[in-house]
């Protein structure tokens, strides 16, 4: 049987933005991959020399060129539509997130509710249940865009970004009183009851709920961002799935600036 060609990749909207930020992904996981190397040599796992590695780093200019490649990245950055609001809020001002997120994303139009954008972003919830990936199966969602998106709401966290270091600690404080103490995964019960902790997990403790809390904040500030890029480009903007079917009604608008879209963030649990 005569092989299929491959079909042609789908072409990016915003293609020297995908291509500055290919480059300097390739850049971090090279010089990663090197720092890995010396950390496990100091460790004492690896018989490997540690000064070579850092002369190799040092020869090509590791650093330098990660540099170059992220001024690269954010420079094609500013030619995009959504480049002045992402970057006006507080703690992606510097811009090298910002152009992560928004070559990852590329085109708003393929996604035309939020709960798609939220899908693609590792979001989503599937009959009630967290989104995940299953082994040995292709991954249903970007690991590169969760893991950019976790990045920039410690950057919201930190730098105390309106609205969403409130919404953080608002639903840090909402989970945990919902779940009051730290239970076994397994047995369903309080962790100290549990007397199988060496084979057993904890569940619901100030990590989990930590995490619980950047999750609902990262997909508000999407829903965001989907309200004011699709705004933007005139594309129609519909209410969230939460509010449409399931009858939430709490609005958290955008952060800044006021004026730019419609405020139509809703709370989603």
């Amino acid at each position: 049987m005569e092989k299929q060609p491959a079909p042609m990749p789908k072409p990016r909207k915003y293609p020297e933005l995908w291509q500055a930020y290919q480059l300097w992904s390739e850049l971090m996981e090279l010089r990663k991959r090197h720092l890995l190397r010396i950390s496990a040599i100091e460790r004492g796992v690896s018989n490997m020399d540690a000064e070579y590695e850092r002369m190799m780093l040092d020869t090509i200019g590791a650093d330098a060129l990660v540099a170059t490649a992220k001024r690269f990245m954010v420079e094609a950055g500013k030619a995009h539509p959504m480049w002045e609001w992402v970057t006006s809020i507080r703690g992606l001002g510097e811009g090298g997130l910002a152009a992560q997120l928004l070559a990852q994303i590329d085109d708003i139009s393929s996604f035309a509710t939020v709960s798609k954008l939220w899908r693609f972003a590792g979001y989503a919830v599937i009959d009630g249940q967290i989104d995940r990936c299953a082994k040995g199966t292709k991954s249903p969602y970007s690991r590169r865009l969760k893991s950019t998106l976790f990045l920039i709401v410690e950057q919201f966290i930190r730098q105390q970004t309106s609205p969403y270091a409130e919404l953080y600690y608002a639903e840090k404080e909402r989970q945990r009183r919902l779940h009051p103490e730290t239970i076994c995964r397994e047995c369903g019960c309080p962790w100290e009851a549990c007397s199988q902790k060496k084979r057993h997990h904890k569940a619901l403790n100030d990590g989990h709920i930590h995490h619980r809390a950047m999750r609902k904040t990262a997909k508000i500030f999407l829903q965001h961002l989907w309200i004011q890029w699709r705004t933007a480009e005139g594309l129609p903007v519909t209410m969230p799935y939460v509010h449409d079917i399931l009858g939430h009604n709490h609005y958290i608008g955008p952060a800044v600036p006021a004026e730019a879209a419609p405020i139509l963030a809703a709370e989603e649990a």
